[in-house]
């Protein structure tokens, strides 16, 4: 692997995340790893978290909330040590059983492979077959 190599390092914590592996995704992390996650779900929310152990907190969060049965990333854009991605996830709400889908975009700021920062605008929209 090249000494930065950007978007190798996001689609390899992608297919963590997607297989379950917490550990395989804190691989892809460095240790001071700060995420933003902006958020109308349907609320308008802000939270951070730092560091390893904040990162298993933000998806731990996720996967107990959500079943999601598809995760999508439509677009990549690399520039530098930075990746922007535009996708989408769906599923279901544990608590209620409600279909969700949430469109998403993601920037990720990598250095020597391990990710140092994500920025993440994420909003709920209709599900597909829904809209009236």
């Amino acid at each position: 692997m090249p000494e930065n190599d950007p978007t190798a390092t996001v689609r390899r914590m992608f297919a963590a995340f997607a297989s379950g592996d917490l550990d395989a995704v804190l691989e892809t992390l460095h240790e001071d790893s700060h995420w933003i996650y902006i958020g109308a779900n349907p609320d308008l929310t802000k939270v951070e978290f730092r560091g390893k152990a904040g990162v298993r907190r933000f998806f731990e969060h996720i996967l107990e909330k959500y079943e999601i049965t598809a995760f999508t990333p439509d677009e990549w854009i690399e520039q530098g040590d930075a990746v922007v991605v535009f996708g989408s996830e769906e599923g279901r709400i544990r608590a209620t059983g409600a279909p969700f889908r949430h469109e998403w975009s993601q920037k990720y700021v990598v250095t020597h492979n391990l990710i140092s920062r994500m920025t993440e605008y994420n909003i709920r929209v209709e599900p597909k077959g829904s809209a009236d």
